[in-house]
């Protein structure tokens, strides 16, 4: 029962310095006539901002960006438009903090592959499976209209792709080398490179027919393809075996 014990003390201690972190934002936040926001208020302003950015998160996903406007959200929210302005001054800063989350979140998980895979391969796998559910509704043009119309947001994505992705990739990579289940001729960083432009090219490009092909058709087709070009012997049997856990996983689900 000590890690009950050990879990619940540190489920306090989160809860505890949550709590302190709005009071302190409270202690901040100027309400009407200069007073300051109660903690009750402030709660009520953060989960109001909070379902605006679930709900954008939403629509942009399946619709897109452009096709989605403000009133679009208002009205799925039961809110006014200028609710929103209240807390976004503009869709560009909403597309940001949006893009901004994505990515806190992509990193989050991207370290927690490391801490739970096996292996070089069997976090490979794991990341398979990740991207496919998080691409899985997403609307084809969304990195597109990110670069076009969204600048800021853009360049979030292009340090997260610089920094996070890169770094991620060649991590993996050095650590199958390392195990044996990789090639070890491989050179890490211009792997990640290839891998990385590879992605947003056909994103990008227009290279396939995109009323044949979705999002997740053609990025678990390049992930494949990325994969098996990194295992030695030995590394493809360990794939094998894990593809073939999942799949009887899935059929039993």
């Amino acid at each position: 029962m000590v890690w009950v014990f050990v879990s619940t003390c540190i489920f306090c201690r989160i809860l505890k310095n949550v709590e302190q972190n709005l009071k302190n934002k409270r202690l901040n936040a100027e309400g009407n006539f200069g007073k300051p926001l109660s903690f009750h208020s402030f709660a009520i302003e953060m989960d109001v901002r909070e379902n605006i950015l679930e709900k954008a998160t939403e629509l942009y996903t399946q619709f897109g960006i452009r096709a989605v406007t403000m009133d679009d959200i208002a009205k799925e929210l039961g809110i006014s438009k200028k609710t929103i302005y209240q807390y976004y001054k503009d869709k560009s800063e909403l597309v940001s903090t949006i893009t901004k989350n994505h990515f806190d979140m992509e990193s989050q998980r991207f370290c927690g592959l490391t801490e739970e895979s096996k292996n070089g391969v069997h976090e490979l796998v794991l990341l398979s499976v990740c991207l496919r559910d998080s691409i899985r509704d997403t609307k084809m043009n969304l990195l597109y209209e990110l670069q076009k119309f969204y600048p800021k947001a853009w360049k979030l994505y292009e340090e997260f792709k610089g920094n996070v992705m890169k770094e991620s990739i060649m991590s993996v990579i050095e650590r199958g080398k390392k195990e044996g289940l990789f090639r070890p001729n491989i050179d890490a960083e211009l792997i990640a490179i290839m891998r990385i432009e590879q992605v947003q090219t056909f994103l990008l490009g227009n290279l396939v027919p995109r009323d044949k092909y979705t999002l997740e058709e053609i990025q678990m087709q390049l992930f494949d393809h990325f994969m098996h070009g990194l295992f030695t012997i030995e590394g493809h049997q360990l794939f094998n075996q894990y593809t073939t856990n999942s799949k009887n996983n899935e059929e039993q689900n």
